[in-house]
């Protein structure tokens, strides 16, 4: 079964004109059969939490386990704006107990960056599988292409213990 792709996306500049986006790394996957998705781009916290309670409603997560969240990010925060964050505390906060069996990405440098009790608190409040990320600042387009193969490899196993382990292993 395809594990669908719900992302959630940050403005990555104040330049208007500024197209930089994740959606083509969703479209390849969708027009190579590989998943589905759904994409929207939030520039407040509304909006994010607007789409956050969206993803939480089982008849989406079911279909969309994958919680791809790309924004600039910094410790244990995402960027929503330049000067707007939402921190990984606020977002287990948003998601409590929604996530079981989900994975969510952080496609964001440093959020990850942080002892491992304030990700296994994120886990336990959440009830998520795994969450994946950066714990330091990477290249956009190097990331881009790795975000690729991570978004495919999450494809193929099941989402349960074993086929976590198996993922991690193969993004590894």
């Amino acid at each position: 079964m395809k594990k669908g792709i719900f992302c959630l996306e940050g403005l990555w500049t104040n330049n208007l004109n500024n197209k930089s986006t994740v959606l083509p790394i969703l479209e390849l996957l969708q027009k190579g059969g590989v998943c589905n998705h759904i994409h929207h781009t939030c520039a407040t916290k509304e909006e994010l939490e607007f789409f956050l309670n969206k993803w939480k409603q089982e008849s989406i997560s079911t279909k969309y386990p994958i919680l791809y969240l790309a924004f600039h990010g910094k410790k244990e925060q995402i960027y929503i704006t330049d000067d707007n964050t939402y921190s990984l505390t606020d977002l287990a906060g948003m998601l409590k107990n929604s996530a079981r069996a989900k994975v969510v990405f952080f496609a964001s440098c440093e959020t990850l960056n942080s002892n491992g009790r304030s990700i296994q608190t994120f886990l336990k409040k959440t009830k998520a599988l795994a969450a994946i990320g950066y714990k330091q600042e990477v290249d956009w387009m190097v990331a881009t292409a790795f975000e690729l193969l991570v978004l495919d490899a999450l494809q193929h196993d099941k989402f349960d213990s074993v086929g976590i382990e198996n993922i991690e292993h193969k993004i590894k």
